[in-house]
């Protein structure tokens, strides 16, 4: 376990695994980076190096009121990454992940070799001319409905259950306070993405779940069509939590990219 402090002050809990060209795992909100064990192992074993971290108020980083924005917890990335002396990546961010990823392409590109987004919208408010926002979601109703967790699972078919084995007891010990979070929540939920996701020069790859309980999965698509930078793949037979749910799906699909694109392990 190692411990970073931000520059206000905040104990971040990091790992970093491996040698070789470094990937950055992002969690969403409410996340923890159990989540990525089977992303952990198999990059490690092909020859990445690979940094997981808990958000501020989340997983086993430190509990605070200060900082409940996604421009704080991009900072904290930035500072974390300086640090460790990381200056380049690719960045895999999976929910409220992909928007941290959304943010950093657009305050500090430069340190982004790959972005890989996991069923994250650029936009979340569903309007009368975008279909691609978070279930129900609109301008008029997102401040009531955000008050109380979607009634909905997740997954498909559940998490792979090598990965829980190492999510629950983290889970356990370090509950997430979802109340406690709500400015966060209510602040990612209105930011809109996608004249971002329009001028990017980065090379993106997007994957979303077809049987997403959050999302149509059309979303992808319409980045694909409106940047030639960015890739969508539709992953069948699972929901939001893609690398948790098919890890080893997940994993080949982004070795594939990877390489494609001449991120090479080493």
């Amino acid at each position: 376990m190692s411990i970073f402090k931000t520059s206000d002050n905040v104990e971040l809990n990091f790992h970093l695994y491996g040698t070789g060209k470094p990937l950055i795992l992002i969690t969403g909100f409410g996340g923890y980076q159990e989540v990525w064990t089977k992303q952990v192992s198999y990059l490690r074993k092909i020859g990445y190096s690979v940094l997981t971290y808990d958000h501020r108020n989340m997983g086993k980083s430190q509990r605070t009121a200060k900082g409940q924005s996604l421009e704080r917890l991009t900072k904290d990335l930035i500072e974390l990454l300086s640090f460790l002396k990381i200056t380049r990546a690719t960045f895999i961010g999976h929910s409220m992940g992909g928007s941290i990823i959304y943010n950093l392409l657009k305050i500090k590109p430069q340190i982004i070799d790959i972005a890989v987004i996991i069923d994250q919208s650029p936009y979340m408010l569903n309007t009368k001319s975008w279909h691609y926002g978070f279930m129900n979601f609109t301008l008029e109703n997102y401040q009531d409905l955000t008050l109380l967790a979607p009634q909905v699972h997740e997954t498909l078919h559940g998490i792979d259950s090598s990965v829980m084995t190492e999510l629950l007891p983290a889970k356990i010990a370090y509950p997430f306070d979802r109340k406690a979070n709500l400015d966060l929540l209510r602040e990612h939920v209105q930011l809109d993405w996608r004249t971002i996701i329009k001028c990017s020069s980065q090379k993106m790859i997007i994957f979303a779940a077809e049987k997403s309980p959050y999302y149509p999965f059309q979303f992808a698509n319409w980045m694909a069509e409106r940047n030639p930078q960015i890739t969508a793949a539709i992953v069948p037979n699972c929901g939001h939590d893609i690398m948790a749910e098919v890890p080893q799906q997940f994993n080949q699909l982004l070795r594939h990219f990877l390489l494609l694109n001449h991120y090479l392990p080493q």
